[in-house]
């Protein structure tokens, strides 16, 4: 083979991996989108379930457009939708007390599974917060326990950042969560010394 034909068939490639990259970048952000829509609905109490249920299909119509395309499938673009999805679909499931789904179920990867676990402790903050603010002490409790055993979880990691960069994750999942407990202790304390 001559190095102009060599040359060629690489230049080839590298268009079908821009174009790939393209339709990534593109799917990737409604996805995202969709996410950030989903996760608000769960926070304002009107829980948009068809953005949920839309989630694994979109998810796979992006994995299946860039298949064939290994560099643009575990870059950066599928990764954050793989991580978004993730962050959704379990701050969700957490929040209304099912049983979290797998990595596998959800058609991510399990780096983008335990960043999604990590990002979604912050979430279930805001829920537990939420809770105090009107007064539902007994709600509060209850999220703040899910809280902290997804925060257990997510602790029970120890891989190089190569394979999941978690550590950063599970440093303010645990900052998270002792604040949380902070708070939640002194919604207590002040409900029992209420006349």
């Amino acid at each position: 083979m001559e190095l102009s034909e060599l040359t060629a068939a690489i230049n080839q490639r590298f268009a079908e991996q821009e174009k790939a990259a393209a339709v990534a970048a593109d799917l990737s952000r409604k996805i995202i989108r969709k996410t950030k829509t989903a996760i608000h609905s769960v926070h304002v109490n009107v829980r948009e379930a068809a953005l949920f249920d839309e989630l694994p299909t979109d998810l796979a119509d992006l994995t299946a457009a860039v298949r064939d395309c290994p560099p643009v499938l575990y870059g950066t673009a599928v990764q954050d939708a793989m991580m978004e999805t993730a962050e959704a679909v379990l701050f969700d499931r957490a929040v209304r007390g099912l049983p979290l789904p797998s990595y596998t179920d959800l058609g991510v990867t399990p780096a983008a599974w335990v960043m999604g676990l990590g990002d979604s402790i912050g979430e279930m903050r805001r829920v537990m917060m939420s809770r105090l603010v009107v007064g539902a002490l007994p709600e509060a409790e209850t999220v703040f326990e899910r809280m902290d055993t997804m925060t257990d979880a997510l602790l029970s990691f120890d891989v190089p950042d190569g394979i999941a960069p978690v550590r950063r994750k599970q440093d303010i999942a645990r900052g998270v969560t002792e604040k949380s407990r902070t708070d939640l202790t002194n919604a207590v304390i002040m409900a029992r010394n209420r006349p």
